[in-house]
């Protein structure tokens, strides 16, 4: 009886090791803001230009000297900026119209 119960637990045991080491070996997700310039030219490298990397350094003025580095696709950028341009152009809008 004790020996199935110990059988139980060591095919338990080398499940959980297997589970553990495959989970492990699964794939992180890239981490644009710690690559080297070089290294964003290789990953870009062959990528329509839509789909390619760009990272900005932005420091902000308001009591903070740490540059915060943002990274995105080409299209997030276009995008990015697209939004940003009308919420300004609303903005003028309503400025001018009173």
């Amino acid at each position: 009886m004790q020996l199935t119960a110990l059988f139980r637990f060591c095919r338990v045991l080398t499940g959980a090791i297997l589970a553990l080491g495959l989970f492990s070996c699964a794939t992180q997700p890239t981490s644009f803001r710690s690559m080297s310039e070089g290294e964003l030219l290789a990953y870009n490298r062959g990528k329509p230009v839509m789909k390619q990397i760009h990272c900005q350094h932005n420091q902000h003025s308001t009591g903070s000297h740490i540059r915060r580095t943002e990274c995105k696709s080409v299209e997030d950028w276009v995008y990015h900026n697209f939004r940003t341009q009308m919420a300004i152009d609303i903005i003028s809008t309503h400025k001018h119209s009173n």
